[in-house]
């Protein structure tokens, strides 16, 4: 055992496969002993191992441990892939001058929106290290969530022999697990904008729930936006495998038959997600029509209470005009008898004659002042305290 050791990564579980079994032998092994553990690694044409990326990451031992048995590019332990919403790399490794294997990476993402509201991120990624001589494959899976840990565990089970000599034949396994997370995502949107369609409109005044139709179209925006970098993802497999196929180093041993079999698979599930792709536009489309469709019905609603409103203030202002109207006709004969009423005017029984005081211009000297203070005041008060504007 290697005098080496790393109490803080979680060790990493490492299943093996042999012809004719039907299920894993399993092995605990802390990531640093890794190397000395290599005749595990070495003793069946399969292996698989589960692993903490996160952990690895931040721990020296453990990521060297592991760029030197897996031949792990550098970049791959960057921030920049962690921070990745999904890619596909390779490269063939060599020793002098004869090639001693083929590296492939990928990393993928699936957002499940639960009846709830809640969500979580499903996320595969993947490292395969495949040796040229003899025949083998190690596929290292990082940060896996225990369901499609279990999955991964059934869908590699028990290939078919010929199958081993392709490097890719792991990615044409995964591909209908990783189009089933993605459908489920899709349908589970799919799901929350039928039940947003189905929804009765209520008597009385709508009240739409917006802040969950906009979750519901960020979740959607995210399901759209992963559907596309897996589309790209897949892609760009079937590009290398198909570069893969072109190199000489690579023909000796090769089933063609098996290898063009599993170009076929990749190309029939990158189809499917390309279908699911169209699915996740059409919700996104339905979504805004049903956000539109609230909008405008509560546009409508409050439209009818404004025509109400103002058909109510029509009434009111023609009754104020019919009080104007009044108030108009009856105020000279109000101001006439007004100034009349004053002791400057006197009326005479016996002569029959009116008669006015000298002193009437004391009226108009009082009475223009007063009217001329009274508007400068007005003037001024709506200039200091102006009417609050209503938005």
């Amino acid at each position: 055992m290697s005098k080496r050791s790393c109490r803080s990564c979680p060790a990493a579980s490492v299943l093996q496969w042999k012809p004719g079994s039907e299920e894993w032998r399993y092995h605990v092994v802390n990531p640093v002993e890794l190397q000395d553990s290599a005749a595990i690694l070495e003793e069946s044409p399969i292996c698989v191992i589960f692993a903490n990326a996160n952990r690895i990451r931040e721990c020296a031992l453990c990521r060297q441990s592991f760029i030197k048995l897996f031949r792990m590019p550098e970049v791959w332990w960057s921030d920049h892939c962690r921070n990745s919403n999904g890619y596909i790399g390779s490269e063939v490794t060599r020793d002098q001058s004869s090639v001693t294997g083929f590296n492939t990476w990928a990393y993928y993402e699936m957002k499940h929106l639960d009846k709830k509201m809640d969500y979580r991120w499903d996320k595969i990624n993947m490292f395969i290290r495949w040796v040229a001589s003899p025949r083998r494959t190690i596929a290292i899976f990082f940060d896996t969530h225990p369901p499609i840990e279990d999955s991964i565990r059934q869908v590699l089970l028990g290939p078919d022999l010929p199958w081993l000599n392709d490097p890719f034949w792991i990615y044409a396994r995964l591909a209908g697990e990783i189009a089933r997370l993605q459908g489920s995502a899709v349908w589970a949107i799919r799901d929350h904008v039928r039940g947003i369609e189905t929804e009765t409109i209520p008597a009385g005044r709508p009240q739409p729930n917006y802040r969950r139709l906009h979750d519901i179209a960020r979740h959607a925006i995210h399901v759209s936006e992963s559907l596309d970098v897996t589309s790209k993802t897949m892609e760009g497999i079937i590009a290398q495998h198909q570069d893969f196929l072109s190199q000489r180093f690579s023909t000796e041993k090769i089933d063609l038959d098996s290898s063009e079999n599993i170009g076929r698979q990749l190309l029939s599930w990158r189809h499917m997600i390309s279908s699911l792709r169209h699915r996740s536009a059409s919700n996104k489309d339905r979504l805004q029509n049903e956000i539109q469709l609230s909008f405008n019905i509560a546009a409508q609603h409050d439209t009818a209470i404004s025509v109400d409103i103002g058909r109510a203030a029509q009434a009111d202002s023609s009754a104020m005009k019919t009080i104007a109207f009044f108030t108009m006709a009856f105020l000279p004969a109000t101001f006439l008898s007004s100034v009349f009423s004053t002791s400057f005017f006197s009326y005479s029984v016996d002569s029959g004659a009116w008669n006015v005081s000298d002193k009437f211009w004391i009226y108009w000297a009082f009475a223009i002042p007063t009217t001329f203070v009274a508007f400068v005041a007005w003037f001024f008060w709506h200039r200091i305290f102006p009417i609050a504007q209503v938005n």
